[in-house]
């Protein structure tokens, strides 16, 4: 019969160096997790282990923001997967996702965004349970190539539903998409 028991863990407590001054700014960060903006999902993801892990990364990383956002993420996350959605970028301006020009934050972005190739993709787009924070097009914009263009700059299709960007048709060909 094997016998294991653990040892008792001798180290100092394991802390990133952080400044008195700069413990009590990210500290203040952190407790947005513990706020009433993330209330509704106290109950059922408690918040204090993720405000401590955001300190201990806040403080690890010299206060770099992308750490509170990372864990305020998961934190939603988690939320979301017993049931709580939260619209934590909007309620908490100083976690922004920067999203390119012509395009905006969403907290649930369509998984088939419209294209120049086929505008209407999100409407036709199976809806899945799961929702995913981005960056959607603006009105009367759509991607081509991986870029934001106006639905303007699309090409066309031609009889055999053929896509033609616009800096590939000819005049002959634009005379014919248009009729």
């Amino acid at each position: 019969v094997l016998s294991c028991s653990c040892l008792s863990d001798l180290r100092e407590e394991d802390v990133p160096p952080c400044t008195a001054e700069n413990k009590l700014v990210i500290e203040s960060q952190c407790n947005v997790l513990i706020s009433d903006k993330f209330k509704a999902c106290h109950d059922l993801v408690k918040p204090e282990d993720f405000t401590r892990i955001c300190i201990y990364d806040m403080c690890q990383y010299d206060g770099m923001k992308s750490a509170l956002c990372d864990i305020v993420q998961v934190y939603v996350d988690t939320c979301r997967n017993h049931g709580i959605t939260i619209k934590w970028r909007i309620a908490h301006s100083v976690i922004t996702l920067p999203c390119p020009p012509h395009s905006h934050y969403t907290d649930c972005v369509s998984s088939c965004p419209s294209t120049c190739n086929d505008i209407f993709a999100s409407s036709r787009c199976e809806k899945t349970q799961a929702c995913t924070e981005g960056c959607e097009c603006d009105d009367n914009y759509v991607l081509s190539n991986g870029k934001r263009v106006p639905l303007s700059n699309c090409g066309c299709r031609d009889d055999d539903n053929n896509y033609y960007s616009v800096s590939s048709l000819s005049v002959e060909q634009i005379f014919v998409c248009k009729t």
